[in-house]
């Protein structure tokens, strides 16, 4: 059985969301919050959640584990949601410019994180990392349709940018839909509803 340790951030969430549209059984291993370093250390030197076990098999960090089950699990189960989850982590033709808005999007969920554990200490790097969102999201913005990156179908890069971008307006950390991304305020109401979004609700503690 594999087992998934977990938290209810947008990385965590990710990788949560594809098991189940793979259909792919699993424990979940859930605890909010940051565990204690001596509970975590064991499964991954960076501290940090998701961690994946599937068999002799040991991942740590969301993005590894995503080209994991991809590379791996190649197949979609059926879903009630249409179109399908998307078949590749990006298109073969264009994967170097889905790979950039990846990074992007990585770089954004990070500064969404930081810009919540540092609210509030008085730390200049929390307005550093409020202009890095903005900074990403006006990138984001000029290369995504109202559809989302891979319009055809239910995205990674869809997925990842969505997963941040609720986590951070639930914590009170970014109102997105009250800026100028109506291209991406677009793809979230378009996926926000599906239902393993719906199965996997962002948490406020």
């Amino acid at each position: 059985m594999r087992k998934l340790l977990c938290s209810g951030s947008p990385f965590a969430r990710r990788v949560r969301v594809v098991l189940i549209e793979k259909n792919l059984e699993f424990e979940t291993d859930f605890a909010d919050g940051f565990r204690p370093i001596e509970a975590i250390r064991p499964h991954n030197p960076a501290l940090q959640v998701p961690v994946l076990y599937d068999g002799d098999r040991h991942l740590f960090g969301s993005t590894l584990i995503l080209q994991y089950l991809f590379q791996e699990y190649p197949g979609a189960a059926p879903q009630s949601d249409a179109p399908p989850l998307a078949p590749t982590i990006t298109r073969a033709a264009r994967h170097w410019d889905d790979m950039l808005i990846l990074t992007a999007i990585e770089s954004m969920a990070d500064a969404v994180m930081s810009v919540h554990v540092l609210r509030g200490s008085g730390v200049p790097y929390s307005e550093r990392q409020r202009v890095r969102i903005g900074s990403c999201l006006d990138w984001l913005e000029e290369r995504i349709s109202a559809e989302g990156f891979w319009p055809e179908v239910f995205s990674v890069m869809d997925l990842n940018l969505m997963c941040a971008l609720l986590w951070g307006e639930k914590r009170g950390v970014l109102a997105f839909r009250d800026c100028n991304w109506p291209k991406i305020v677009a793809m979230v109401e378009r996926w926000q509803s599906r239902s393993s979004m719906l199965a996997t609700p962002v948490t406020t503690i």
